[in-house]
């Protein structure tokens, strides 16, 4: 009986936890244009999710040349040296964005998503300090409306990075804006749920029933 209430309980469990798909950048070559490359995971990159005026702490406009390049930080560069905890980045993440004012304003990118998803979640890394207080934002829409923009604020200049995040029931793209810091920023780990098939529903329902019936007969004993 032990046995089977463990069993229908990992099914429920299971299947209560659309599995979540995490993307780090690690098995791309250093020097790749991200892209279409994680596709068949069910999300594509573009570059310069936004045009215009823009709306950050270094009040220059939105860039029409960010840079998508996937690059490393292993090696202890003196610029990796200055990100500060906790250390949430590791191995390659997009683009480091030394000297990001070689783009022509500040850069953004948008993630599309090919069926919806549940939550998403990316860590940003940076020089905490001296020029510009961290804007990170994530943009999160549903289709064409705009769910919720995400920030935070890093407590002190010694620490560089940061994880913005969000839920919601139908979340089809996210619009990134990486911030200015202090002339350094790299974006890792990007996290998505997928919306649970309804035959996810199912197994869950199925294993509730399994449970409570296993319980029940449990109790009359």
């Amino acid at each position: 009986m032990f046995q089977r209430i463990a069993l229908t309980t990992t099914l429920v469990l299971a299947a209560g936890h659309a599995s979540a798909v995490t993307i780090t950048f690690d098995e791309l070559a250093t020097g790749t244009t991200l892209s279409n490359q994680y596709a068949g995971m069910g999300v594509t990159f573009s570059a310069n999710a936004f045009s215009g005026a823009g709306s950050s702490g270094s009040s220059q406009p939105w860039a029409s040349n960010t840079d998508m390049t996937i690059v490393s930080i292993a090696g202890g560069s003196t610029e990796v040296g200055g990100l500060g905890t906790p250390a949430l980045v590791s191995g390659n993440v997009l683009h480091r964005y030394n000297g990001w004012l070689t783009e022509d304003g500040d850069p953004s990118f948008l993630i599309s998503f090919a069926t919806p998803v549940t939550s998403v979640s990316l860590d940003f890394a940076g020089l905490g300090g001296n020029l510009y207080a961290p804007d990170s934002r994530i943009f999160v829409y549903n289709g064409a409306t705009l769910l919720a923009t995400v920030g935070a604020t890093l407590p002190s200049a010694s620490v560089g990075q940061l994880t913005l995040s969000y839920a919601a029931a139908n979340i089809t793209s996210v619009a990134v804006a990486m911030g200015s810091y202090d002339d350094w920023v790299g974006v890792d780990n990007l996290v998505f749920a997928p919306v649970p098939e309804p035959g996810t529903y199912g197994l869950m329902a199925l294993g509730l029933l399994a449970v409570a019936a296993a319980a029940k007969r449990r109790a009359k004993r």
